[in-house]
């Protein structure tokens, strides 16, 4: 109310006098019984991780010192990823080691673990870190490894060379249940374990032989890592290659 400019405040209740109430139709309670629905669905369909984490003792035990013809050396000239904040989210997990022969092969082995595989958290492949070190990728190639009359791990070749050095690299990633043998296929298995309701983990495990002969070298890689499946058990081999049917 108003008198000669001035506001006077209204009696209590005048206000809400004039203004219509709002009504709760059964439009109304459709909408939001759905929102509830979406939203429940939606939490629901929220990736979960599947696999739980590993100690480092736990971890490194699955692999071991020594096996057959094959014994640890002290010494390692292993490709590392690069040091990076990133890169410390990627691995739970990096177990290095060089393995020796009676022959005097030496092989250099890398396992890098993480038991979640987020977009923006997930395993580098070989020839990223090999670059990122100074070498140029010769090769790149997928590479089947027989390990029965009927199995084979889904592998990639690598060829890299930094001056006189000629590293060849046999390694596979491991996602949830898939081995993927490109970044794209990898990006695909991710995708599909999320889809799926979980949370994949993921396994890189590398070899590589300083050697001018890549045939040879390779040769020398399938032969050390089918040794080492049939001297471990079946929770290696699940960590290894997603099965223990070996």
């Amino acid at each position: 109310m108003s008198v000669e400019g001035k506001i006077i405040p209204e009696p209590d209740g005048a206000e809400d006098a004039n203004v219509t109430p709002a009504r709760l139709t059964r439009r109304h309670l459709l909408m939001g019984g759905a929102l509830l629905a979406v939203s429940g669905l939606a939490l629901a369909r929220t990736p979960k991780p599947r696999y739980p984490s590993l100690s480092d003792k736990k971890f490194e035990a699955l692999f071991p010192k020594s096996f057959g013809d094959w014994r640890t050396a002290p010494v390692s000239e292993l490709v590392l990823p690069p040091e990076s904040e990133l890169a410390n989210k990627l691995y739970q997990h990096i177990l290095t080691r060089t393995y020796v022969n009676s022959g005097g092969t030496a092989i250099m082995f890398l396992a890098a673990y993480n038991s979640v595989q987020l977009n923006n958290v997930q395993l580098h492949r070989p020839e990223i870190c090999y670059y990122a070190s100074g070498f140029s990728i010769d090769v790149s190639k997928p590479y089947d490894i027989p390990i029965g009359p009927n199995e084979v791990v889904a592998a990639r070749a690598v060829r890299a060379s930094q001056g006189s050095r000629y590293e060849n690299i046999v390694y596979w990633t491991r996602i949830g249940d898939e081995m993927p043998q490109s970044w794209a296929a990898q990006r695909l298995s991710m995708t599909k374990a999320n889809l799926e309701g979980y949370l994949a983990d993921g396994l890189l495990l590398r070899m590589s032989v300083i050697n001018p002969d890549m045939n040879d070298a390779t040769a020398q890689m399938t032969s050390f890592i089918k040794d080492m499946l049939h001297h471990t058990g079946p929770e290696t081999h699940r960590l290894m290659i997603g099965t223990d049917k070996v």
